[in-house]
């Protein structure tokens, strides 16, 4: 999640025309944030920072499906919870099949 210290700098960075990478570096993110962020609001010529801030806040504030409807928020726990079993069990048989295509 990025602070307003960071959008003000990625305001800062736009306005010197630097690319996406160089402002990255400055706040400590990926170059893929830097862009995502700006092109989430505006792009690069109508970038502000407080406008992404404020708009941040509210996309923050909005409840989600899991929160809104509890037969939603079962099937997904159900679903991760799942998940982790056969991504485990999955990578274990890969894991056992490799060592013997290597060891003979």
């Amino acid at each position: 999640m990025l602070t307003l210290a960071d959008r003000e700098e990625i305001s800062r960075g736009l306005a010197e025309s630097s690319k996406y990478g160089k402002i990255a570096v400055r706040i400590g993110r990926d170059a893929s944030v830097v862009s995502r962020e700006v092109g989430r609001h505006g792009g690069r010529e109508v970038y502000r920072a407080i406008v992404a801030e404020q708009a941040a806040g509210v996309a923050r504030s909005r409840p989600l499906a899991v929160d809104r409807d509890p037969a939603v928020r079962a099937r997904v726990v159900g679903l991760l919870r799942g998940a982790g079993r056969r991504r485990r069990s999955r990578a274990g048989r890969h894991g056992a099949r490799t060592a013997r295509t290597l060891c003979g």
